[in-house]
C-alpha cells in the first residue's frame, strides 16, 4: 500500500533536524506580532527551512490553548524534536530564546 501525498508530507516534517513550533498569541496585539516577527527572523536564521511554524489565536480558538495549557500569551511551544518546550514572551531574546531551543551550540 502507498502512503498518500499528504502522509508523505508529513512524515518529511518529522524528519531528523526538523523543529515543529506552535505560538499562542491573543489577536494582533504589539506583543503577538513581534513575538511572530522574531520567531520568523530565527528560524530563518538558524534553521533555514528545517521548521514549520504554527500559528494559534487563542480569541479565536480557546479551546487549543486548554489543550495545551496556555494560560499566558504569546507563548510557544517547540513541540518537536522531544522534549517539549514552552518559551513565554515576544521571543526578543534571542541568545535565550536558542537556548531554550537547543540551537545555541553546533546546530545553528
Amino acid at each position: 500500500m502507498s502512503k498518500s501525498p499528504q502522509s508523505k508530507h508529513r512524515a518529511r516534517k518529522r524528519q531528523r533536524g526538523h523543529y515543529l513550533l506552535r505560538l499562542f498569541m491573543a489577536g494582533n496585539g504589539p506583543n503577538s506580532k513581534q513575538a511572530l516577527a522574531n520567531l520568523r527572523s530565527l528560524c530563518q536564521e538558524h534553521l533555514n527551512g528545517r521548521c514549520t511554524i504554527e500559528t494559534v489565536d487563542v480569541v479565536k480558538d480557546f479551546q487549543a490553548a486548554v489543550r495545551d495549557n496556555i494560560l499566558v500569551t504569546p507563548a510557544l511551544i517547540l513541540v518537536a524534536p522531544l522534549p517539549r518546550v514552552m518559551i513565554l514572551g515576544n521571543l526578543s531574546d534571542f541568545p535565550k530564546v536558542l537556548a531554550a531551543l537547543r540551537l545555541s551550540g553546533s546546530e545553528s
